[in-house]
């Protein structure tokens, strides 16, 4: 299955064309009450490209690139938290199993990701989706300029 993602992302990058990137955060966990989730559904268009089921995680795609063209950033492995949502496959996993080129900590997000965007001419990013998410972007881009 992960070769049918790869040619998905593969396919996106080439209409992208080089000088662009392209950001699309995973849907977000959603909660009945304070501490009970929904159960957890994937945002359509990040498990297209990616077949990651987690949340917490954005996928970057930067077009010719020479370290890495497929980016994710996810939770990291946490053995706590993992008893009460489930295994993560922390970054050392969105490389082995899900085909990321590199992968990093959510966490570190906000740190890396302008840096991966300088000097690309077109960003694509699904703006309206998540306000939050929206106005980190907003943030990157006026750090950029």
């Amino acid at each position: 299955m992960q070769r049918e993602f790869r040619k998905r992302r593969q396919q996106l990058m080439r209409t992208m064309g080089p000088g662009a990137a392209a950001i699309l955060p995973a849907a977000s966990a959603l909660y009945r009450s304070r501490d009970i989730p929904h159960p957890y559904r994937q945002d359509s268009d990040f498990w297209y490209l990616t077949g990651f089921p987690e949340p917490e995680a954005v996928m970057v795609l930067v077009p010719g690139r020479v370290q890495a063209e497929y980016i994710l950033f996810c939770r990291e492995r946490d053995p706590e938290g993992e008893a009460w949502e489930g295994e993560r496959a922390g970054p050392d996993g969105a490389c082995e199993r899900y085909g990321a080129d590199d992968a990093f900590p959510i966490a570190d997000l906000d740190e890396i990701l302008p840096g991966l965007l300088e000097g690309r001419e077109r960003i694509f990013y699904p703006m309206g989706r998540q306000p939050d998410f929206d106005r980190r972007v907003t943030a990157w881009f006026k750090h950029l300029k």
